[in-house]
């Protein structure tokens, strides 16, 4: 995301020359610097937020609608996927299914929570699945190595 930016201390001495940045700005969002550590945040209009997570209802929907119509599923997503997501042509015509149909359960579960965490983490287990299966020699090395069970894991020391 490239916004505009201010400083922290900008928000709360000077409120009123900020908010006006915010409307003026193309994005109709700021980047708000914090000092030392602290994670930045992202200042932005109530409609502008509104405007943005319909958006995202808006697509969730769409992709549901196409996944749960076989036609479309097979002639136009799996088809389009690899212009989002170009690493999924490593993974197994089955497994790109199974990607896509994850992605939007995921998806509807992390809109009804609140939280993009979860899709995004979805996103990355996938991508490392991709990766081992576009490295010929890991991915044999991970089909050749059975563990068997080892048995009970003995529990940790007790802290004096």
């Amino acid at each position: 995301m490239d916004l505009q930016e201010v400083t922290f201390t900008d928000l709360l001495q000077h409120s009123n020359e900020t908010v006006e940045k915010l409307k003026q700005s193309r994005d109709r969002a700021l980047r708000v610097r914090r000092r030392g550590s602290e994670e930045d945040l992202v200042l932005t209009t109530a409609s502008r937020a509104a405007q943005g997570e319909e958006v995202v209802h808006v697509a969730i929907r769409l992709l549901r609608a196409i996944v749960s119509n076989p036609v479309m599923r097979s002639t136009h997503l799996l088809d389009i996927l690899p212009q989002v997501f170009p690493w999924i042509r490593f993974l197994p015509t089955d497994d790109q299914t199974e990607f896509v149909r994850e992605l939007i359960e995921v998806m509807s579960a992390g809109e009804e929570v609140g939280s993009p965490a979860p899709v995004l983490q979805t996103i990355t287990e996938w991508r490392n699945t991709a990766q081992i299966y576009a490295d010929p020699e890991l991915l044999e090395t991970l089909r050749s190595q059975v563990i068997e069970d080892a048995g009970d894991v003995a529990a940790p020391p007790v802290a004096p």
